[in-house]
């Protein structure tokens, strides 16, 4: 007849920053049978999710389960937020000055491309009756220029999935939720922001939730591509789920 499962001491386990309470539980078994089930009422509500077992020396096994989930409603204290701030090569015809630098630095449209000498280099005969040196001009190679770009994040515990977290995927919006805490300058001109596909992790009785959006160039997302919720019906992704 095995022996009663016996918890050890050593219960240890953390809360991390969305309010989501992990904890481990030692316990000693006698056989292979009560170490692929025993469990424990911690009395806190939040269920085992795994388990981990090994052969004792001194006979049995050793069991930690694993516990996690919310205990109770996460607080908006506990929501986590990140601002990434990044540069990317975009193709210099999206610049939003394109034209006067096309114009100032002589844009071949054909070549699609800057030609190597500068249009102001004169082809005149000097006083000396020479040829003056036509100058290099500076663009002549530049096909992109460095543009600033941001991702926001907005990550969340919740017991059950909220119900729009899924509406609006590839819409445009002028200003995500909770992004003024950032003091960010502002953006002036025609930016705004896309929603992009949220992450959903399934954790205990609690799911983590983390929504994005992206900062566009300066010439904003265009409406009439991003006009509406891809996985809504008339979104421009061709209907739902």
């Amino acid at each position: 007849m095995s022996a009663t499962p016996l918890q050890l001491l050593g219960t240890g386990g953390s809360v991390d920053r969305n309010g989501i309470v992990s904890v481990d539980v030692p316990m000693w078994v006698a056989t292979l049978s009560e170490a692929l089930s025993a469990t424990v009422n911690l009395g806190i509500g939040i269920p085992l999710v795994s388990r981990g077992f090994k052969q004792s020396e001194e006979g049995g096994y050793e069991v930690t389960l694993h516990f996690e989930g919310l205990e109770s409603e996460a607080q908006d204290d506990q929501t986590t937020f990140e601002f990434d701030v990044s540069m990317s090569e975009d193709p210099i015809e999206s610049h939003p000055n394109f034209d006067a630098i096309a114009a100032k630095y002589g844009w071949d449209d054909v070549e699609r491309a800057f030609p190597k000498s500068a249009p102001e280099a004169s082809e005149s005969g000097s006083a000396l009756g020479k040829k003056s040196k036509a100058k290099t001009n500076p663009l002549y190679g530049v096909e992109s220029y460095l543009a600033v770009g941001a991702i926001y994040r907005k990550t969340y515990a919740s017991r059950t999935i909220p119900s729009g977290v899924l509406r609006g995927i590839g819409s445009i919006v002028e200003r995500p939720p909770g992004v003024g805490q950032f003091n960010l300058p502002s953006t002036g001109g025609k930016r705004n922001w896309l929603k992009l596909a949220p992450k959903i992790r399934r954790r205990g009785n609690s799911v983590e939730v983390t929504e994005e959006w992206m900062l566009s160039g300066p010439n904003g997302w265009n409406k009439d591509v991003y006009s509406g919720g891809q996985l809504e019906s008339g979104g421009d992704g061709g209907g739902g789920l």
